[in-house]
């Protein structure tokens, strides 16, 4: 079966180069964005962390259906 078969395809040193500090650029930027909100979450108690936690999944949660729903 050749449509289940992998493709193999050469890639470049210089591909993989450009690919290496893009994902470089991007994990830095996520690292910056995780010690961003780190630092600004120090400051809350246990438990408005367990309430923003629930905000967060209730409003991704009607988010979701509301998509759902709609796209029926």
């Amino acid at each position: 079966m050749k449509l289940l078969r992998k493709r193999q395809t050469a890639v470049s040193p210089k591909q993989e180069e450009l690919a290496a500090g893009i994902a470089g650029t991007i994990i830095g930027l996520q690292t910056k964005a995780a010690d961003y909100l780190n630092e600004k979450a120090s400051h809350l108690s246990g438990k408005a962390r367990l309430f923003m936690l629930i905000l967060f999944c209730v409003v991704f949660t009607a988010i979701n259906l509301y998509l759902l729903i709609h796209s029926i």
